[in-house]
């Protein structure tokens, strides 16, 4: 092959390069280093230095008393927490028991009271039964006492019917009966009238005493023996026997 000559190629339509840009040297700024100011101090009331000379970590007395007070905090802690476990468990459940004896008591108490006003009822009821009793008591001594006198009473008058007929014997034995049957009476006329019944026991002495002496005489001693008797009677029970 032919060499070629040799020719300079040059890319066409390549622009240019720019110039180099000068740029200016910034100028180094300065920072002003300013200090800072001081503060000034805090002045603290004598209360804070106190507790602070106590209580602060940075005292010997602070680094001996927080111990002692971190200590005594769990103490207390643990002592409040035993009261109030010793509350919940024990005076409570006590409060409660208490509480409920009482209104027991307040139940017992109404009970009582009305079983003590059903006795005070029952004795109210025995009292009356017994005054009762009582008034049918005395009302059947006072009838027996009427029965025994009116006995006595009808031994005086067969008595004077036996010194009508002279007879003797009967007249001693119906006045001895009279003797007995008044001494039966005679409790109950002492506690009525006692200077009623003294005088009937003489009356009845005189008569057998005179009737042994002479039987003649004791007929008006019988008479008034007999009219005090049917008075007696009047007296005590309110009417003359029929």
């Amino acid at each position: 092959m032919d060499d070629l000559p040799e020719e300079s190629f040059e890319p066409e339509n390549v622009p240019a390069a720019a110039p180099p840009v000068k740029v200016p040297a910034s100028e180094p700024t300065h920072i002003e280093d300013s200090a800072p100011e001081k503060a000034a101090p805090v002045r603290h009331g004598w209360v804070y230095r106190l507790f602070n000379f106590l209580l602060g970590a940075g005292t010997p007395v602070g680094r001996v008393v927080r111990p002692v007070l971190r200590w005594l905090a769990a103490v207390v802690g643990l002592f409040a927490l035993g009261l109030l476990a010793g509350y919940l468990l024990l005076y409570q459940p006590a409060q409660q028991a208490f509480v409920s004896a009482q209104e027991q008591n307040q139940v017992g108490y109404s009970q009582i009271a009305g079983l003590q006003d059903e006795v005070s009822r029952l004795q109210n009821t025995l009292t009356a039964a017994n005054q009762s009793v009582k008034a049918v008591q005395n009302d059947v001594a006072k009838a027996q006492a009427r029965n025994g006198l009116l006995i006595v009473i009808s031994d005086v008058a067969n008595a004077r019917a036996d010194l009508a007929n002279k007879d003797g014997a009967s007249l001693i034995k119906a006045l001895d009966k009279a003797r007995v049957d008044l001494d039966a009476v005679q409790p109950y006329l002492q506690s009525a009238k006692k200077d009623l019944a003294d005088e009937l026991n003489s009356r009845l002495e005189t008569v057998r005493t005179v009737v042994v002496r002479d039987a003649t005489l004791a007929q008006s001693d019988l008479d008034n023996l007999f009219t005090a008797l049917t008075s007696a009677d009047t007296l005590l029970f309110g009417s003359a026997p029929k």
